[in-house]
């Protein structure tokens, strides 16, 4: 059985996500290229984030505060990311299939965002994945009767869809000085890594299915952002 629920939590924290790498990004390499270094620029934002969780020895474990630093650093490296790209995208388009389409940062943006997304998905979820495999089963504490393994499975398969959506209303965010945009990534990213908290805690009655749930709806309307900035770039070329 515990072999089972390996292979089960590791398609449902990574399958769809592998699903587009390999479907969408894998067969392009200027695209490849650009989510391996994003993820780079994700595992600096942890060290510098460990850096400060090792030095606060009073606040280790406690996962409100370390949210605050944790956050802050994820997005500062992705505006950083974005002025990295900003100032290669002229040469990426030259050797993008399609040089001159409007939509080739979209696409910049969704490689960006599924880098910060897998890696966040590796590093923070590969422990209690190989620990699936143990003789034992722990149960996640606000809903005893489900596994924690697949709980967090689900909670690392919407944050790495967070991080897509959220690289693409950033990087729209940037280049037109949208501050409602920029903000609005910040909040939600604030607001989905403390709704995580229900996951562990033993006072919320199902805090794990208001977790997942608050994360879903955040991700759709996150979403239907995106949607309206491609949408509205359509309609600008067209």
């Amino acid at each position: 059985m515990t072999l089972l629920t390996f292979f089960g939590c590791a398609l449902t924290a990574y399958g769809p996500s592998l699903a587009i790498f390999f479907g969408y990004i894998a067969p392009n390499a200027q695209l490849v290229i650009l989510m391996v270094s994003s993820a780079f620029f994700w595992l600096i934002s942890l060290l510098l984030a460990s850096a400060i969780w090792f030095l606060a020895t009073n606040s280790r474990n406690t996962f409100t505060s370390t949210i605050i630093y944790t956050v802050l650093l994820q997005e500062l490296f992705r505006w950083c990311l974005y002025l990295l790209i900003n100032r290669a995208e002229s040469g990426l388009n030259m050797v993008a299939k399609h040089p001159k389409s409007k939509f080739n940062r979209s696409g910049y943006a969704f490689s960006a965002g599924m880098g910060f997304g897998l890696m966040f998905g590796i590093i923070s979820y590969i422990t209690q994945l190989v620990e699936s495999l143990g003789p034992g089963v722990l149960m996640c504490p606000s809903c005893p009767s489900i596994s924690l393994y697949f709980i967090s499975a689900i909670t690392v398969c919407i944050f790495t869809f967070h991080h897509c959506v959220w690289m693409m209303i950033s990087f729209t965010g940037f280049s037109n000085r949208s501050y409602l945009r920029i903000l609005w990534v910040i909040i939600t990213h604030y607001g989905a890594s403390y709704l995580t908290i229900l996951n562990s805690s033993r006072t919320v009655n199902l805090g794990c299915a208001y977790s997942i749930l608050g994360n879903v709806v955040l991700l759709i309307a996150s979403t239907i952002i995106v949607v309206a900035d491609v949408r509205n770039l359509y309609h600008k070329i067209s």
